[in-house]
């Protein structure tokens, strides 16, 4: 059998990865490679041999796992995959496609809660100004976090944790959730209302939804241009929850102040017109991406696989 880790070299950035790795390698040989995405062709050379496989960045379309006709198992390397692969084309195919669960949700709350203080404090702006030599402050003027309202759509694993650390920090937090969490609202005055009035409301939107048909799209241009003039949006979560062609056209008009994406559509995005706008503090899908988060995702997904293996299911 081989397993093939296709860009995911888990001798590094990972702490004891080659010991959490050592237990597949009963059942085979192990490949890893740790290069940026790359071509469908590429990913076909890496795993044409592979009956398992762990991706992470890369995206296997259709075309390519049919042509894989060894492959049987796909592990993805974190939560949220079904816009990596479609999971039902696989599965007609015999192939079973798993992900992990909860791993890093505190690493991502951080990101976003250093995200929000960026874009309303115009911290990465300055940081371009002070480098291309400018020194002024013009159109500098910031936002204390004690004096703004925050919207945090969704209040799962993540978004509690965004929203716990916002309300610690002295923000008024609102948010919106099908289940609406009891603990948040008691304890740290989260005020639960629907989303409509959430974009309305709010001078930063932070999205902390999971991908799913029923999120698909659901911040629609309809939503976005109910929000505030002068308001800023985040998102941590997935691309493909959001209309970026309407929130771009809200930045450029100057509608909206700024923007914070750590996520695209296609990774690396493809049309660049919203990450290359100077109110746009743009990342390459990383609010993961700590040591901690690390370690844990891979073991997850080791565990997933070898429970896959040793029971054959």
């Amino acid at each position: 059998m081989k397993i093939v880790f296709m860009d995911q070299d888990y001798r590094l950035n990972v702490y004891g990865g080659e010991q959490i790795v050592a237990p597949l390698g009963e059942f085979g040989e192990i490949e890893c490679h740790s290069d940026l995405p790359c071509s469908q062709e590429e990913m076909y050379e890496r795993a044409r041999d592979a009956q398992v496989i762990f991706i992470k960045i890369n995206q296997p379309g259709r075309d390519l796992i049919e042509r894989l006709t060894k492959l049987k198992f796909i592990q993805f390397i974190g939560i949220g995959y079904s816009n990596y692969l479609d999971v039902p084309h696989c599965e007609s195919l015999g192939i079973k496609v798993r992900g992990i669960g909860e791993y890093g949700s505190n690493s991502v709350a951080e990101f976003a809660l250093g995200l929000i203080i960026s874009a309303v404090r115009g911290i990465s702006a300055a940081d371009r100004r002070i480098k291309n030599g400018v020194w002024n402050l013009d159109g500098m003027l910031g936002r204390e976090l004690s004096q703004t309202t925050v919207g945090v759509i969704g209040t799962g694993a993540v978004g509690k944790l965004t929203a716990r650390k916002l309300s610690l920090l002295g923000a008024r937090v609102t948010a919106c959730d099908i289940c609406p969490d009891k603990e948040l609202s008691d304890g740290f005055g989260v005020e639960y209302t629907d989303i409509k009035t959430l974009m309305k409301e709010s001078d930063v939107v932070s999205v902390h939804l999971k991908y799913t048909p029923e999120t698909e799209g659901l911040i629609s241009r309809e939503l976005l241009h109910l929000m505030k003039e002068g308001a800023y949006f985040i998102n941590t979560a997935r691309a493909q929850i959001v209309d970026y062609a309407a929130l771009e056209e809200l930045l450029r008009s100057g509608r909206l102040a700024g923007a914070a994406i750590d996520v695209h559509y296609g990774e690396p995005p493809a049309d660049r017109g919203l990450v290359e706008l100077d109110s746009v503090i743009a990342t390459p899908h990383m609010a993961y991406y700590t040591k901690t988060a690390n370690t844990n995702m891979l073991r997850l997904s080791v565990e997933s696989v070898l429970d896959y293996l040793r029971s054959g299911r």
